[in-house]
């Protein structure tokens, strides 16, 4: 990943952030995805918990958060 600084820094926690120390990006896209998905969620009427969503606003949401983290890993620091 391009966006590699696991010391904490401007921004970041002692810890280091997520796009930062994700050793796993799948996994990274998928927690984002979720994340997303129940931001979203605020009208009563058709809220679903992302596991009931279904596939193709899986995959929708999956590709947000790609394009979401490739944005945020080359953005100039």
């Amino acid at each position: 990943m391009m966006h590699d600084h696991p010391a904490a820094g401007v921004g970041h926690n002692s810890a280091g952030c997520a796009l930062c120390t994700s050793t796993d990006h799948e996994g990274l896209v998928e927690r984002l995805a979720k994340e997303l998905w129940e931001s979203r969620q605020d009208d009563t009427q058709w809220a679903r918990r992302w596991a009931d969503a279904g596939e193709l606003w899986h995959i929708r949401f999956r590709e947000l958060a790609k394009t979401s983290l490739d944005f945020l890993s080359v953005a100039p620091r």
